[in-house]
């Protein structure tokens, strides 16, 4: 037996070696295309105190509303200020602090396998990885462990606050991304599964009909849910039309779901990434230890057990292996796939990896046996810790790594140190014209990198009048624009954006002229800044 204060130190220090594993150089990545559109979105509500839902794209508030206080921390005065560490700090944190919400389910997993499922928590390359992205699913996986955390403080409490607490979370779930429905689908299936396998294989049936017997708080916990969701979608009641626009959502995400050229992928996708990446010349990515202990622990948990353990770890066991089971086909079966989609059923395996990795060293007879394998445990997380580190800090660009998903690529950062260069040198500054010419609408995250410019124009193809002092435009507009341009402007050369996507620079000659001069001017202080 672990003592219950040692317990709750190693939980703590876990969760806040998570965190200062997540936080160092958060803005190393460029901001990627998504990110830069939730930013945006942020803006909106920052600058306007408004937030409208949108049943097409984006998803839900919750994240827009976890940035407000890192903003404000970091006394930004204006949207241009904001760095994308600005956006990443309060996910990072999240992703550290879910490490607390295992404790919760202690007395189900036992306290050597809440260890275990903390310490997989912190060290998962992609919870680590996604820890560090202004997305979604941080938060929404955040809010599934709230939950099925205070639900299963109620079943062992009967306490209200715990079963209010698991609503709200719910809610939070909802307002931050869609594919709640699946999660809540998943988990009602998998209470019935728990309940079946247990009569089948126990000869007993357990108690599950303790929401039915509480129907009444039940029923409150459901309205404090759906009052919890609704808040976060009408913008806290400032766009009441925000509730039904999101039940119209299902829609196009359901039309979505068939996959679109881009995100269609095959049914193995997500067991691709978490069991075996190699691309060429590029190292191994497997997460395949959680998957391992994973599936180990939901075996362990499905074997036959004594009566007097069901109202333990065997029930909570049970459910979380079918939950994981069924959200592993649901998210296989989908055509429509993105990677950080297999947070939630990873989530999972984690919890699951904690029953198998601390079922497997007490099953092991011996001292010896046990010391072996808590080495080999010990040397898989170190590998675990190493591609973590590889994931978030070196290769976080590389296309090899099963993390990086349509990931802006550096070179912006050289057309964004143009450009300010080029503001610099013109008259006008920051005010200067900016003419952008995409062959479709996501030129993400270009606005961002913009961001200080405040006389920007987009077009999907070439304009009558093209000229400005500087002009973005791709390079299948290259005839067009030599043809209009060639005999005021001067192409400066390619810069990439996205794997494979490029932007040609057109500068006006005059202009062109004024940053040489800068450049050449500042060559010198550079020279002895060296």
């Amino acid at each position: 037996m672990i003592r219950k204060s040692a317990f709750v130190a190693v939980i703590l220090l876990l969760s806040l070696g998570a965190l200062l594993f997540r936080i160092p150089d958060i803005g190393n990545r460029p901001m990627h295309g998504d990110e830069a559109v939730h930013a945006f979105k942020f803006r909106e509500l920052w600058e306007k105190g408004v937030y409208r839902y949108d049943p097409n794209e984006f998803h839900g508030p919750t994240l827009y509303y976890a940035a407000l206080p890192s903003v404000w921390l970091q006394h930004r005065h204006s949207f241009a200020e904001t760095r994308e560490a600005d956006y990443r700090l309060p996910i990072a944190v999240f992703g550290a602090v879910m490490i607390l919400l295992i404790f919760m389910l202690s007395d189900g997993l036992g306290s050597k396998a809440v260890i275990w499922s903390a310490l997989f928590l912190a060290i998962s390359p992609a919870f680590v990885f996604y820890s560090r992205y202004y997305i979604q699913e941080i938060l929404f996986v955040f809010f599934t462990m709230g939950m099925l955390g205070c639900g299963w403080r109620f079943a062992r409490t009967r306490n209200a606050i715990w079963l209010i607490s698991s609503g709200v979370c719910a809610g939070l779930m909802i307002a931050s991304k869609e594919t709640a429905v699946l999660t809540f689908a998943a988990s009602a299936a998998a209470l019935g599964l728990t309940s079946i396998w247990t009569s089948k294989v126990d000869g007993y049936m357990p108690k599950i009909s303790l929401l039915w017997e509480n129907r009444r708080l039940t029923v409150f916990a459901a309205v404090v849910c759906i009052i919890t969701a609704c808040l976060f979608l009408t913008g806290f009641l400032k766009n009441p039309a925000g509730a039904l626009d999101y039940l119209r959502s299902y829609t196009p995400w359901l039309n979505r779901a068939h996959g679109t050229d881009v995100h269609r992928h095959p049914w193995y996708y997500y067991l691709k990434i978490l069991l075996w990446t190699h691309a060429k010349g590029g190292p191994v990515w497997s997460e395949g230890l959680i998957v391992g202990l994973g599936v180990l622990g939901a075996v362990f948990s499905l074997l036959r057990k004594k009566k007097y353990q069901m109202e333990s770890s065997a029930a909570l066991g049970r459910f979380l292996a079918f939950t994981t089971i069924l959200l592993t086909l649901i998210y296989s079966v989908i055509p429509y796939k993105t990677p950080w989609c297999v947070l939630s059923m990873l989530l999972g395996f984690i919890l699951l990896a904690g029953i198998g990795a601390s079922e497997l060293i007490r099953r092991i007879p011996g001292t010896v046996g046990k010391m072996v394998i808590v080495l080999l445990l010990s040397a898989g997380c170190a590998q675990l810790m190493l591609q973590s580190y590889r994931t978030s800090f070196v290769a976080y660009t590389d296309p090899r790594n099963p993390y990086v998903y349509a990931q802006t690529v550096p070179d912006i950062g050289e057309l964004q140190k143009r450009l300010d260069i080029l503001a610099a040198a013109s008259r006008k500054g920051n005010n200067t014209v900016i003419k952008v010419f995409s062959v479709d609408n996501y030129y993400w995250p270009l606005p961002w990198n913009l961001r200080r410019f405040s006389n920007i124009g987009y077009w999907n193809s070439v304009p009558s009048d093209p000229d400005a002092p500087i002009v973005l435009a791709s390079p299948e507009f290259d005839v067009e624009l030599t043809h209009k341009l060639d005999a005021t402007h001067l192409m400066t050369g390619y810069f990439g954006i996205r794997s494979g996507v490029f932007l040609q620079a057109w500068v006006r000659l005059d202009l062109w002229q004024l940053y040489l001069e800068k450049k050449k001017k500042n060559a010198p202080e550079q020279a002895g800044d060296n």
